[in-house]
């Protein structure tokens, strides 16, 4: 490897910055979790469902429709589809209408278990547990996983200036062996 034989902070050759330390493991991992606290309170429903606030139940699609998400300005592709669900608690008829992106996947009749509360204001696809595992360690997790990805590319920026000192060197070498030659 090639360095810079020039004293002092400005002919060095660069420090190269090493992999995560604890304290950035530990600082990804908090920035996770307060992300994902921020995504259980944001989005509505989630504290009630997360608190164990819904029931799994087998629900029948009774309509389905179709259309654009509210707010949108013209992007084309954006679809939101509207599910009419209506199931039996306890000897009672029980309906909810459940929002979710993209193009149907049920049609009218199926039966689909989802993650309901007994009012019908809350309608979730996963358990509660499995939502939690995805806010504590999923949500944090690629917290990291970005972490080091930014890490990885200062260290390969880092390196560049050498590597190319290196090749410039190697060429260089190649070229007296053979006029030496």
């Amino acid at each position: 490897m090639t360095t810079d034989p020039r004293p002092g902070p400005d002919g060095g050759a660069p420090d190269i910055p090493g992999w995560l330390s604890l304290r950035d493991v530990v600082l990804a991992l908090g920035v996770g979790l307060v992300l994902a606290a921020g995504l259980a309170v944001l989005r509505p429903g989630s504290l009630t469902h997360l608190r164990g606030g819904t029931d799994a139940r087998e629900t029948t699609v009774v309509a389905v429709r179709e259309g654009a998400v509210p707010g949108d300005r013209g992007v084309e592709g954006k679809v939101r589809t509207t599910y009419d669900l209506a199931w039996r608690d306890g000897g009672e008829d029980r309906t909810a209408t459940f929002h979710r992106a993209g193009r149907p996947d049920h049609e009218v009749g199926d039966t689909w278990v989802l993650w309901v509360s007994p009012d019908g204001s809350v309608v979730e696809t996963t358990s509660p547990r499995t939502t939690w595992l995805w806010l504590g360690i999923g949500v944090p997790a690629f917290v990291l996983v970005i972490g080091l990805l930014v890490r990885w590319r200062g260290r390969v920026v880092s390196r560049a200036p050498l590597r190319e000192a290196d090749r410039i060197e190697r060429a260089r070498a190649r070229q007296r062996r053979t006029q030496g030659g």
